[in-house]
């Protein structure tokens, strides 16, 4: 179920991208007979081209000796004639532009816009935009189960103290507090389920204030006590002179 969630948004993308290729080849293709359908039209007017272009020449030629001779005009009209000739030039270069692109440009900015679109929407469903992912993991990993303090020892209110000073700095929430049915000789960090590492984790939290601690399954009489708490640090008689230190 892991690798269809893993490589389901792949395949999308795959599928997408396909979809796109088909569709600029599809525009290629009617862009193409668009052209033969015109050149076959325009046959007949292909030999008057020319006549028309020596035309055009001839007409060039006598606009610019106006425009000489106009020069000393008004600076409106010179600019006006500037202006003339630089839209037919540039007119001139888009059409032989145009002729030579294997598709119409217009299609080519659709296709890319769309393809941004699809890159924004695909990195932000991963995350891979503005990291809120690992925000996430950290408040995750940020986040401790609640343990439950035994109290194994003659000693009262060890297990209190013991709780808001060893475990509550180290980040755990407050769990149940109770006593051991029997006394208990050394303390140990006790585990239900597949809390192990759990476990694991609690007795280097507690380390530094309380030594090494061993860690076991849970048994029913820490059970008992534990209550819901999946996590319990059994107090034995070595950390029955605890201060806090």
């Amino acid at each position: 179920m892991h690798a269809i969630e893993s490589i389901g948004p792949v395949l999308g993308i795959v599928a997408f991208v396909g979809l796109a290729i088909l569709a600029f080849l599809l525009f290629q293709q009617a862009r193409d007979i668009r052209r033969l359908r015109e050149w076959a039209g325009r046959a007949p007017e292909r030999a008057n081209e020319a006549a028309e272009a020596a035309q055009a020449a001839a007409d060039a030629s006598r606009d610019g000796e106006a425009g000489e001779e106009a020069v000393a005009g008004p600076a409106g009209g010179r600019l006006g004639a500037a202006w003339h000739r630089f839209s037919l030039a540039v007119r001139d270069r888009y059409a032989a532009l145009d002729r030579r692109l294997p598709v119409d440009g217009r299609y080519i900015i659709a296709v890319l816009a769309v393809a941004i679109v699809a890159v924004g929407v695909v990195t932000s469903g991963f995350g891979l935009v503005g990291g809120g992912g690992g925000d996430n993991g950290r408040h995750h990993k940020q986040k401790l189960p609640a343990v439950a303090v035994i109290n194994g020892t003659s000693v009262p209110g060890l297990a209190a103290t013991v709780q808001h000073k060893v475990l509550m700095k180290a980040g755990y929430p407050k769990g149940p507090v109770g006593n051991a049915t029997a006394s208990v000789n050394a303390s140990v960090v006790e585990y239900a389920g597949g809390q192990r590492s759990a476990a694991k984790g609690l007795a280097k939290a507690v380390n530094s204030k309380l030594g090494d601690t061993p860690v076991q399954p849970m048994t029913s009489d820490i059970s008992s006590v534990a209550g819901k708490a999946e996590l319990a640090l059994v107090l034995g008689l070595d950390d029955a002179n605890f201060g806090g230190g």
